[in-house]
Order: C-alpha cells, then sequence, then structure tokens
C-alpha cells in the first residue's frame, strides 16, 4: 500500500516543499523514516504513532518506510508530522476518498504541524516563511493547526484549513465535517507603541539633528560623550522619527520573526525593529547561526535600528562582523549543507564613552582617572574599516542645567517624522527623474548611482576636492561624507548639493 502527501521545511528563509511518501507492506513490524532525516524529525515516528491511535484509528503493525524526498535535502523540525501522519492513513486505508478526490488532494494540499502524543495538532516556527514558499510553488490549500492559522493566511493567497485535532482534519477531509478556514489579521501599520519621544530629550541639537538626517538617508552613526550625556535616550527614540512600514516591509520582516519564533499574535509585524543586544552577545547570536541557520541579531534589524551600547565592550569578532552587512545589506552563513544569505539592512547606531571610565574632557568637575595607553587602546578597540564604515560621529556632550530643567518647548518625535517622510519621498523623485525605479536610501546606492545623482555646486565640489586630497580620506569615506551632504540636501528639498550642506556634512565625519 503506497501513499503520499506534501510538507515543506525552512532553508534560511526560503523553503522547500518536501514530498512524504509512505509505503506499508507486510512483514516484521517496523516504523522507518529515510531521506536525510535529523534528530527531530527521526523522533517523528513515537509522536505520529502514539497521534494517529490517541485520534481513534488503528495504526497498522506492518513494515512502514517513510521516504521525504528530494533525500538529498536533511530534514528538520517538527513541522513535518502532520503530513507524515496523514500519508500514513492514506495508505493504510485508514479513511476512504474518491479516487479522483484523492489524486486532487495529494497534488493540492499541503501539511504543515506538529502533533502532540494526544493526537492534538500543534503550530511550529516558520509559518509565514512556510507559507510564502509554498504559495511560489503554486500550492492551492494548506491544512494547519488554528495557532499558525492567521500568520500563515498573511503570506498565503490561497485556502488555509484549520483543525485543532487529527481526528477533526480527517473529517474535513472526507467531507463529515466542514472545513474551518483561517481569516488573516486586521493590521494597521499606525498600531499603538509606547516610543521614548524626542521631546523628552532635553537640549542635544545637534546629536538630534544628526539622527534626523540619518533616519531620512539610513545612515551609520556613532555617538561618543561621557556617562548620562543622553546618548541611549536619543538611540532609543531613534524609532519615533522612522517613517512607518510599507506593506512589503511588514511582509518582509515578519517573515524573519517567524523563522526566529518571534512573531507576535496579530499575525505581522507592525513597528519597525529596535534590537540592543548586550554586549555579552556571541557571533554566533549577532550573525546567526546552528547547524540549520536562524536568523541573528543582524537580521532581526532588518528595516529597524540596531543599537550597541557600550560599543567597546563588545568582542572584537562581533563588531568585525558588521563589515560586511553594513556594505551590503546581507549576511552569508556557510555551512556543510549550503550557503544561507539573510537580508540585515537596518541603521546601526552605535554609543562608547571617551575612556574606559567616561569623564575625559567632559568638561563637568569630573576628573579623568584614565592613562594615555588605556584611553588610546579603548579607542583601538573600534577597528579603522568599522569606523570607515559610519556615515557620522556625533559628540554627545552632558546638557547643561540651564537645558535640563529649562521650559524651552522641544520638537516632538511626531514633527521630525513628518520632515524625515518627506525627504525620503523627495529622494525616491528624485531618483526616478535619473532612471532609478527602486527604492533605496542614500545610504544604500552603488558609488556609480551616488556620482550620477548627485549635483553639486562648483563650491561645494572645490570644498570635496580639498578635503579628498588634504585630510587623505578614503573613497569609502568620501562616498560616506557625499551621502550625508545628499541627504542634508534632500531634507531641505534641494536638488543641489551646496557647500553649506558639504560643511554640515563634514562636521559631522571629523569630530
Amino acid at each position: 500500500m503506497y501513499a503520499k502527501t506534501k510538507g515543506i521545511v525552512l532553508m534560511g528563509l526560503d523553503s522547500e516543499i518536501i514530498t512524504v511518501e509512505v509505503d506499508i507492506a507486510a512483514g516484521l513490524p517496523c516504523f522507518e523514516i529515510v531521506g536525510l532525516p535529523t534528530a527531530a524529525v527521526r523522533e517523528a515516528k513515537e509522536r505520529v504513532r502514539a497521534a494517529i491511535r490517541n485520534a481513534g484509528f488503528e495504526f497498522p503493525m506492518r513494515r512502514i518506510v517513510i521516504n521525504l524526498a528530494p533525500a538529498d535535502i536533511r530534514k528538520d523540525g517538527s513541522g513535518l508530522d502532520l503530513a507524515m501522519a496523514m500519508g500514513i492513513l492514506l495508505a493504510a486505508h485508514a479513511f476512504k476518498l474518491k479516487k479522483v478526490e484523492a489524486q486532487r488532494f495529494i497534488e493540492e494540499s499541503l501539511f504543515i504541524g506538529e502533533l502532540s502524543l494526544e493526537g492534538y495538532i500543534k503550530g511550529v516556527n516558520g509559518g509565514l516563511a512556510m507559507a510564502m514558499g509554498a504559495r511560489a510553488k503554486g500550492v492551492t490549500t494548506l491544512y494547519t493547526a488554528p495557532s499558525m492559522g492567521c500568520e500563515i493566511k498573511s503570506g498565503f493567497d490561497g485556502e488555509v484549513v484549520i483543525a485543532n485535532t487529527l481526528a477533526d482534519l480527517v473529517n474535513m477531509v472526507t467531507g463529515r465535517v466542514p472545513r474551518a478556514f483561517a481569516v488573516k489579521g486586521v493590521v494597521s501599520n499606525e498600531a499603538s507603541r509606547a516610543l521614548p519621544d524626542f521631546k523628552d530629550v532635553q537640549g542635544q541639537v545637534i546629536a538630534k539633528k544628526a539622527l534626523e538626517i540619518a533616519a531620512a538617508g539610513g545612515h551609520h552613526v556613532l555617538l561618543s560623550g561621557s556617562p548620562g550625556a543622553g546618548k541611549t535616550m536619543l538611540a532609543r527614540a531613534m524609532p519615533s522619527i522612522l517613517p512607518p512600514l510599507t506593506d512589503e516591509e511588514q511582509l518582509t520582516i515578519s517573515q524573519i520573526y517567524s523563522v526566529a519564533g518571534l512573531l507576535p499574535a496579530t499575525g505581522l509585524v507592525q513597528h519597525r525593529p529596535f534590537r540592543s543586544p548586550h554586549h555579552t552577545i556571541t557571533l554566533a547570536g549577532m550573525a546567526g547561526g546552528g547547524s540549520v541557520p536562524k536568523p541573528g541579531e543582524l537580521t532581526l534589524s532588518h528595516g529597524g535600528v540596531l543599537f550597541l551600547d557600550e560599543a567597546p565592550e563588545f568582542s572584537r569578532s562581533v563588531l568585525e562582523v558588521l563589515r560586511q552587512p553594513l556594505e551590503e545589506g546581507l549576511i552569508h552563513i556557510a555551512r556543510a549543507r549550503g550557503n544561507y544569505a539573510f537580508p540585515c539592512r537596518f541603521i546601526l547606531l552605535m554609543a562608547m564613552n571617551p575612556c574606559p571610565c567616561g569623564w575625559y574632557h567632559s568638561g563637568d568637575g569630573h576628573i579623568c582617572t584614565c592613562t594615555p595607553w588605556q584611553r588610546e587602546n579603548y579607542r583601538r578597540r573600534l577597528s579603522g574599516p568599522l569606523l570607515d564604515r559610519l556615515d557620522m560621529v556625533i559628540e554627545v556632550a552632558r546638557p547643561k542645567y540651564e537645558e535640563f530643567c529649562g521650559h524651552t518647548k522641544q520638537e516632538t518625535s511626531a514633527t521630525i517624522r513628518e520632515r524625515v517622510i518627506q525627504a525620503r519621498q523627495f529622494q525616491a523623485w528624485r531618483l526616478q527623474q535619473k532612471g532609478i525605479i527602486e527604492t533605496v536610501l542614500n545610504s544604500e546606492l552603488t558609488h556609480a548611482q551616488l556620482i550620477a545623482t548627485c549635483e553639486l555646486s562648483s563650491m561645494a565640489e572645490a570644498m570635496l576636492a580639498q578635503v579628498f586630497q588634504r585630510l587623505q580620506v578614503s573613497i569609502r569615506s568620501y562616498d560616506k561624507i557625499l551621502r550625508v551632504a545628499r541627504t542634508i540636501a534632500d531634507l531641505k528639498e534641494s536638488t543641489t548639493i551646496q557647500a553649506d550642506y558639504v560643511a554640515e556634512a563634514l562636521s559631522y565625519r571629523m569630530n
């Protein structure tokens, strides 16, 4: 007796449809799973056996062999439980279908879910990513657990049938009870979330302006200042001035969080991520890791902000792994079973003290107790190539008493956010005039695109030439200065980069 069903497994953020072939033959009772299963898949034998019995069906006491095709792909996770159980029931003729119905059922249906020993269907991580992969491969019907229904429906256009137990699912397939369908969750870009507001940050005019520029152009910033100056508060308020997520961004970020098992109950991520890992994080935690790699902090920050507080305290390997993602917006992880690419296009904010004790040149009466060697060694924890990839370095001074306790009205994040949105719209319009249709920020432009889309005044061009020659800046640093100047011009809705904009960009770069 032979039958086959379909399941799906994750391969990084992508997925692969697995054909579950079941053969039940005469012989001594045994249950074998072949096709490069991992330990998690091999352990499904006991779950499937108990679930079938406790769902009220007779488990066939014969020789059962399940092949997971294609056999050259290693299968991981517990999401194939449901497909294997349905394949066994079909092969054992535990329920009957007409031939035409059975063929259509096999060809068009996909099963996703883990089974409990009692026969209940449970959800697994990565449902949204699996649904998007199934949609791309032409699947029309998905069967899964109720806990995954909303998530899967968010990325799948076909029917998503949900069932609490294996017995309920069989009754739905045979038509004994009507099928229950999952509904897509209601998603709003403007869902409420408590965020620090820029109006609560007293003073810090230069730092606020720099972060506004960073939000408009997607630039990376290093905040340097003594303890208590407000670096962390500024960084945590950054998401409040970023534009809302587009539908495409919501789906992409939600796919990442689905694979990581962090997707909210609403079905989709509705806010730009803000990730702030502790300085003790490992390389695998930052970049992603595992035999089947899972997203790390770099990928979980995609579309949002990655904040590294006390940046010099992070290990050297963790800091250096930032270099490729900052340039390409991707991180590549190689494993024996294949290479995986994870998106990680984010705004990097780093904060550091000027020295280990934090009071070097603080100007507020505190005395620095560090030696010159300690200060130099502390700064060198951030390598030159990494610093070269940052667009702006901002000195954050402690606010004066008048600024801290004054009643000067500060701009709200909502006001700044409107300017950021307008700047990005102007940026998109300007690039379209130059024939660049895809939506990219100034920080994402290639060198050729940057040169082609930046119109410089004669004074601005002369200033940049002088900087390049006298300060011996690298080509990357030259591009960074030009990108920031271009964003400053976009905030002022100017198609031409003036000398004033270059000078302001230099002031942020040369601290």
